[in-house]
């Protein structure tokens, strides 16, 4: 069998991560990276090739960037030019206009990896909820949660509300429209948000890395009952049965089961798969351009007096 070759841009903590999966589902990996120690690393880890720089000689059949967020505006540009399809992390960019700019350039298929819409677990909640099976969404909540960030290039805001959005998108199936928002700040750096988006149903986003345990719940209120992610790592969504009147006795609580694949792992998959032919990754890169916008709007909601 031919294998398909990925060039890996960016071999940090979670470029590491990505060639893992990406040599365990049978990809042949070129890393690059100008870090000699992370290169080191990569050929240690089974990368195939390993470069300094992009090596736009001779290209592979598609790329996956990781590089720190700050960048991916530049390494987008240089990369369009090989029409190559291209996986970029998350976020897009960290600018609305720079997000604007690579809207306008592509010229290669390109695809952000919000990987919660391939969380099993999102993938249930967004069924329950187009189901109607609970009756109305009325309210919507998400926590993203945890005590600091090995991120140092942008705000924490940068790094965890994407996820936020895009899971809200994918259990709506649109992009609620941003209402208000909070932030806090040390020294001129936001470290969290609670943001709210959209009405009927309300949507309340809060992120920080100042909490001292590690939260990622997910929780959608409908009218005869509520489903609860609890975090990334069970397997189950809790659903309570019963409506706002129900008494505390009359409670019925579900236990729903899902297959626990690792999210980063299937969405690497299906670029592989794309690559060769198969269906596109979820998310777009003008979906992509949709959530830095989103981004945008929520700090200068956050901004005004």
């Amino acid at each position: 069998m031919i294998k398909t070759t990925i060039g890996l841009v960016g071999c940090g903590i979670w470029g590491q991560k990505i060639l893992r999966d990406l040599i365990n589902i049978g990809a042949e990996v070129w890393a690059i990276d100008p870090d000699l120690a992370k290169l080191q690393k990569a050929k240690e880890m089974g990368a195939l090739e390993v470069f300094h720089e992009i090596p736009f000689q001779n290209e592979p059949e598609g790329w996956v960037i990781s590089t720190p967020a700050i960048t991916h505006f530049e390494v987008l540009k240089s990369l369009f030019k090989t029409q190559k399809p291209i996986f970029v992390e998350k976020p897009l960019t960290c600018d609305y206009e720079e997000a604007r700019q690579l809207a306008a350039l592509q010229t290669a298929p390109t695809f952000v990896m919000h990987n919660w819409r391939y969380h099993a677990g999102i993938q249930m909640l967004s069924e329950i909820a187009k189901s109607s099976e609970l009756g109305e969404l009325v309210f919507y909540k998400s926590n993203r949660c945890n005590w600091t960030s090995p991120r140092s290039d942008v705000d924490s805001v940068w790094t965890l509300i994407p996820h936020d959005i895009t899971i809200a998108y994918s259990v709506l199936g649109y992009f609620p429209e941003p209402k208000a928002a909070v932030v806090e700040e040390y020294d001129g750096i936001q470290r969290g948000m609670t943001a709210f988006l959209g009405k009927n149903p309300t949507c309340v986003l809060e992120v920080s890395n100042r909490y001292g345990d590690k939260r990622r719940e997910v929780r959608l209120h409908f009218t005869k009952g509520v489903a609860v992610l609890k975090n990334e790592v069970v397997d189950y969504i809790e659903i309570y049965h019963g409506d706002d009147r129900s008494k505390p006795d009359e409670m019925k609580l579900e236990l729903r089961k899902f297959e626990p694949v690792p999210p980063l792992r299937r969405e690497l998959e299906i670029f592989h798969e794309f690559l060769r032919g198969g269906p596109e990754p979820k998310t777009r890169l003008e979906e992509g351009v949709r959530v830095i916008e989103i981004i945008d709007q929520l700090k200068k909601l956050a901004a005004q007096p």
